[in-house]
């Protein structure tokens, strides 16, 4: 009897493996299938730690060229390298599969016990029995809902954290882009001081001057070379920041094709702000994260209907030399915990996440107006420098230089004219270098689209060297 036993308890053990496994509302293959289908990659299948160099092997596609580089081929290296962006994607796959988990039949359980077991060892009985919880109610489809819910918000975060990723990427464009104009209208300036110098030191040996009219041109000289320094360092700095941004190396100002632009194009306030309150992906996640909420609490709800435990078992007993078989059914009762607290913090995770879609709309509103007022700042002072001051400080030099040529100015005031010019020329960079990482952070808020295309920036090229007819005129002198 006993070896009929065995066949018998293998085939309730089986029974019961098939039931756990085949109510799954969700496959493997399906979650990988899905994750694919949203851009997430597969896991690698050795759980090895990966190289921790800042600088690894990358895919043909995302190699830079190493001339002109353009702002989309930033953003395109960005898209596929930067830690920020692929952890996001990565937070997909970790919600998903808490979603595959979550629709997972509960396992059974094997076990064996004796019991009537006589002193004197003449007696017992020994059962094999499997349990298997069965689900009643809506448990396993209301725990899929609420994965599934949470997996669509960090979907979508992955388009926030895009653009928060890419604005960066803009902003240090635009920065590196100003401070290369910056240097390179600096080196010129200092050419043009060094000339006047040495014209005045010329006098001055000649006895034509006091030593106050060399000293001023040196005063500046020094002064050019002391900026020249500084803004190199902020230059290399931004190129480095850039390169750790695409985990490559520093991108140098002299790679790009692009130019800081001198007419920045005026915004669409309304259309920005309504940009910001329809689409913006933060707004987005903060419903998503809402949903995910209301589906919770619907989870919490439903575990409280505890599942029905079935078990069935054969044995043989000792004492009537005979099989036996047993059934049995359990349940929990709810009588104490019915899940109160987790309900009621449910509830206001749910009431807190709605506040915290409006916290967000009112930051990133905030930030916007910021932004565009910082923005049209810079660019109403740049359409005055640009249009006004240096077009009437080169005209003043011009004519304070021709004075001084028909001796009816001083070295001093020609000196005044110089400087000014020079100032108001670096103000003009300055300004388009200021409107610029505003656009840029305003893009990074509102959409990328709103950045202006490569073909429509519109950039000035300065005369290599304005003040040339002082120095000939010197020399003529």
């Amino acid at each position: 009897m006993k070896n009929q036993i065995w066949p018998v308890a293998t085939a309730v053990a089986l029974v019961a493996a098939s039931l756990s496994g085949c109510s799954s509302p969700l496959a493997g293959n399906d979650i990988y299938d899905r994750l694919e289908r949203a851009g997430i990659p597969r896991p690698t299948q050795t759980d090895q730690k990966a190289s921790a160099s800042l600088l690894v092997a990358q895919d043909e596609t995302t190699i830079l060229p190493t001339t002109d580089i353009t702002l989309a081929d930033l953003l395109r290296r960005a898209e596929q390298t930067n830690p920020e962006l692929r952890s996001s994607r990565y937070a997909v796959g970790v919600s998903a599969g808490q979603a595959w988990q979550a629709g997972l039949y509960p396992n059974p359980t094997v076990g064996v016990k004796s019991g009537e077991i006589g002193f004197e060892g003449d007696s017992s009985n020994t059962i094999l029995g499997v349990t298997q919880p069965i689900v009643i109610g809506n448990r396993l489809r209301a725990a899929v809902a609420a994965a599934d819910a949470e997996e669509a918000a960090k979907l979508a975060d992955v388009e926030r954290v895009r653009r928060k990723v890419f604005g960066r990427v803009a902003e240090l464009h635009a920065r590196v882009l100003e401070l290369d104009a910056q240097l390179k209208l600096v080196d010129e300036l200092i050419s043009v001081a060094s000339q006047t110098l040495g014209i005045a030191e010329t006098r001055f040996e000649a006895r034509a001057v006091a030593e106050p009219d060399v000293i001023r041109p040196r005063v500046e000289v020094h002064q050019l070379r002391a900026d020249r320094q500084r803004i190199a360092q902020e230059l290399i700095a931004a190129e480095k920041q850039l390169g750790l941004l695409l985990r490559t190396e520093p991108i140098n100002a002299d790679r790009l094709n692009e130019h800081i632009p001198l007419m920045p194009t005026p915004l669409d306030e309304a259309q920005l702000v309504a940009d910001v309150e329809l689409a913006h992906p933060a707004l987005i996640v903060a419903d998503l994260e809402i949903n995910a909420a209301a589906a919770t609490l619907d989870r919490i709800r439903a575990e409280r209907v505890p599942d029905l435990k079935v078990s069935a078992g054969i044995g043989y007993s000792d004492e009537g030399d005979q099989g036996i078989a047993e059934i049995g059914v359990s349940a929990e009762i709810p009588v104490w915990d019915r899940r109160q607290g987790d309900i009621m913090s449910a509830r206001f995770e749910l009431m807190k996440r709605r506040q915290d879609k409006a916290i967000t709309q009112t930051r990133l509103l905030s930030e916007l107006a910021a932004e565009i007022g910082a923005y049209k700042a810079a660019r109403d002072q740049l359409e005055v420098i640009r249009d006004q001051v240096v077009p009437d400080a080169q005209r003043a030099f011009e004519q304070i230089d021709e004075s001084y040529r028909a001796g009816r100015a001083s070295f001093i005031d020609l000196l005044d004219a110089q400087r000014t010019l020079m100032q108001s020329r670096r103000t003009l960079i300055e300004l388009a270098g200021r409107a610029s990482v505003a656009r840029a952070r305003v893009a990074a808020i509102s959409g990328m689209g709103n950045l202006p295309a490569t073909n429509q920036v519109q950039s000035h090229q300065f005369e290599p060297d304005p003040f040339t007819a002082s120095n000939g005129a010197e020399e003529n002198r």
